[in-house]
């Protein structure tokens, strides 16, 4: 019928019921069609919708536009041409009117604010966010983007009214869709993230540096020990390092934002939805895995100022699987650091070794090998982290792992074994533990 050939026109139509009777009939034939899909981007039509949205001041129209180009959004050819025209379209038109990151500075803008076009905009920014490394660069280079997200989650998290917020912005959307436009905006976030520290410009990294030394006083040259005692505070500042404390960041800086962290973690305390709760766990897992400066700061910002392990640890004991497995990885990231090793025992330990395969839980494999490298690197530190293993009554189910285990799941159980047999002096307390699991440890 030439469907999309002879609706596309419309989208120019001074008519706003015409323009938004044509969007809608696009939108249903875009869904689930990947051939019309192609045939919208063949005839020029991306740059229709987008221009159609960029003028449009009508509540339905603009609804319907975001709509097309959220189900446009999933098609995987189509994510990379939209990356470079899209988000600066939508976050114009729709998400700083919305989010309240523009309140008082243009009236009219404001009247544009609607969440259900919100809704749509940021199911479609989250398409384009997983598209590759391209469209993540420009998404994060979008002036307003990353803003208006953390200006609109925090906005929903605030003083626990959140219902009184967003119902006031849904109307006959319903507060379900609106906590999935936050779900979206997490999302988002968490896809942004994705090996941030390896895509920082330098300076960044630079500026991270110097603030993190900067917090703590410089030692006065007072005394013979003088010397002595600068060398303590700077191997202190070494061993703690934190975020600057930035208190208006921009752009991509909110990625790494203390004020960002502080977030997530909010997050994780009050949400109850999983693909929140993952999300926001995945963001941090994300900016604390990387081998540089900013992940150590973030690390420990997330364990130590932040006592984050509280939140870590409620997810381990009530989330679903993606979530726990998400959180086994944030784990594993902070675990790499010594200093933080004590208070991932004492907080979470006897929730990780209840992750174990043998205890009922089926994290996968790939979850399973980040849950015995953690528990790896804290019996590597200390022999008392190893007694808390054994009295968390882990020995039997890291055994039955370096048995069964298969592939890289099982080496990782063995690889741990042998860190915990290497303390001579603890061989007698295995035998009591378990004789027979320690028959084959030895």
């Amino acid at each position: 019928l030439r469907g999309v050939e002879k609706l596309l026109p419309l989208l120019r139509s001074h008519s706003e019921s015409v323009q938004s009777l044509a969007a809608g009939a696009l939108r249903n034939l875009v869904y689930q069609s990947d051939q019309n899909k192609m045939e919208v981007e063949a005839k020029g039509g991306l740059g229709a919708i987008l221009q159609a949205l960029n003028s449009s001041r009508d509540v339905e129209t603009r609804r319907e536009l975001t709509g097309l180009l959220w189900n446009l959004s999933s098609h995987d050819l189509l994510k990379e041409r939209l990356s470079a025209e899209a988000p600066s379209v939508l976050t114009r038109s729709v998400l700083v009117p919305t989010s309240g990151l523009s309140e008082g500075e243009n009236p009219k803008d404001e009247l544009l604010a609607d969440g259900v076009a919100f809704h749509h905009a940021t199911g479609c920014l989250w398409n384009l966010s997983s598209a590759g490394p391209g469209s993540r660069k420009a998404m994060r280079e979008c002036e307003d983007l990353i803003d208006s997200l953390v200006y609109y989650i925090r906005g929903t998290i605030a003083d626990y009214k959140t219902d009184d917020k967003m119902l006031g912005l849904i109307g006959d959307l319903g507060f379900a869709s609106a906590l999935e436009s936050t779900e979206n905006c997490v999302c988002i976030l968490h896809n942004l993230s994705y090996q941030l520290e390896e895509q920082l410009p330098r300076g960044s990294v630079r500026v991270l540096r110097e603030s993190r030394h900067s917090l703590a006083p410089r030692p006065s040259a007072v005394g013979c020990f003088a010397r002595r005692s600068a060398k303590i505070t700077e191997r202190r500042e070494e061993c703690c390092p934190l975020l600057e404390e930035k208190s208006n960041p921009q752009g991509p800086e909110w990625l790494w934002s203390t004020i960002t962290v502080r977030m997530y973690l909010s997050l994780l305390a009050r949400s109850t939805r999983q693909g929140t709760q993952a999300a926001a766990l995945g963001a941090l897992q994300n900016i604390t895995a990387g081998n540089g400066a900013l992940s150590r700061a973030i690390a420990f910002t997330v364990v130590q100022r932040e006592n984050g392990l509280q939140h870590v640890r409620k997810m381990l004991e009530e989330g679903g699987s993606d979530v726990r497995r998400t959180a086994v990885a944030l784990l594993r990231n902070a675990s790499r650091y010594q200093e933080l090793h004590a208070a991932i025992v004492e907080q979470v330990l006897p929730e990780l070794v209840r992750m174990l395969p043998d205890c009922g839980a089926d994290l996968g494999a790939t979850a399973t090998v980040c849950l015995c490298d953690t528990l790896n690197s804290l019996s590597r530190s200390q022999r008392q982290h190893v007694r808390a293993l054994l009295a968390a009554g882990a020995l039997p189910g890291i055994v039955a792992l370096g048995r069964n285990g298969p592939g890289r799941a099982g080496q990782a159980a063995r690889d741990l074994l042998r860190t915990m047999w290497s303390y001579s002096d603890l061989h007698g307390t295995y035998k009591k533990v378990s004789p027979e699991e320690t028959a084959s440890v030895s």
